[in-house]
């Protein structure tokens, strides 16, 4: 379905895990596959994009490669070990999405600082942001993570911690919500199924998983930068959304040139539509005689 991008309520947002630069294969290099990675996100449209996997010296690319756009978010290891300072960051277009508020929390018991969950192999990060759409004024909340590709526990608490933090910003903001991400989960881990089927307690909290909005299998999001479709594989990459968006369309980029991919994951978008608002009760104006 062809939607105006123009239309003030519909934004396009991104999940990508942009591949840390690791390993000997020269074809594979970051500096081999920048270019491609930023025409991705450039040509795509999206307002939103969520990056994991994302090096300093990537970062510092993706940030002259995207001229109009800005980047937040913390490494896993606030700084130390610069070089090897992964980041789950959060890229806006300027042109289309103001930054309110934004912070880097870690997915273990000590949220606040560089930690990580018991079995975990690395601390694991969310970066959350709360952005404002210029057109209309309204406003999203936006997470973007990385769950350990080892541990399920860990997987499990990290989203918990997720849901944990979307309920606490609930009961004092109310605001639609986007969590995004590489879950290294498929559809039918307990990570992922904690949020499809709503196995916990929030009254305040909902998320639909984009793909339901297909007639179709996904496939697989992980293609080890080789470009194989499996239709019958399972993502590992996900976009969930709040009941105050309707999903227009999703789209798993298969792009390369000529047999070099920008990542090894496949880029996830969606096109979502923001509902309107719901109207608010009027005041009670009944005064005491």
């Amino acid at each position: 379905m062809a939607i105006p991008m123009a239309e003030g309520n519909v934004i396009k947002v991104i999940s990508f895990n942009l591949r840390r630069d690791f390993g000997p294969g020269r074809k594979n290099r970051w500096e081999v596959r920048r270019s491609i990675a930023a025409d991705i996100i450039r040509e795509s449209g999206a307002a939103i994009i969520g990056v994991q996997e994302l090096l300093p010296r990537m970062r510092r690319d993706i940030r002259q490669a995207l001229s109009g756009y800005s980047i937040f978010g913390q490494g896993r290891l606030m700084g130390k070990k610069p070089e090897n300072d992964e980041h789950s960051d959060i890229i806006l277009k300027n042109e289309e999405v103001e930054i309110n508020k934004v912070r880097t929390f870690w997915l273990s018991k000590k949220p606040d600082t560089v930690s990580r969950a018991y079995f975990s192999v690395f601390p694991r990060i969310c970066t959350v942001a709360e952005v404002k759409l210029k057109k209309t004024g309204r406003r999203i909340r936006v997470f973007n993570t990385h769950l350990d590709h080892i541990c399920w526990l860990a997987r499990t608490l990290g989203v918990r911690l997720i849901l944990d933090t979307i309920h606490e910003s609930n009961q004092a903001d109310p605001l639609p919500t986007i969590v995004m991400g590489d879950f290294n989960a498929r559809p039918s881990s307990a990570a992922v199924r904690i949020i499809r089927e709503q196995l916990y307690d929030y009254h305040n909290v909902h998320l639909q998983d984009v793909y339901e909005a297909l007639d179709r299998m996904v496939g697989n999001t992980y293609h080890g930068l080789k470009g194989k479709i499996k239709p019958n594989a399972s993502p590992i990459d996900y976009i969930f959304v709040s009941d105050d968006f309707e999903v227009v369309d999703v789209c798993i980029d298969t792009e390369n040139r000529e047999g070099v991919y920008p990542s090894d994951h496949y880029p996830v978008m969606a096109t979502l539509r923001l509902k309107d608002e719901a109207p608010q009760p009027p005041e009670d104006l009944t005064s005491a005689s």
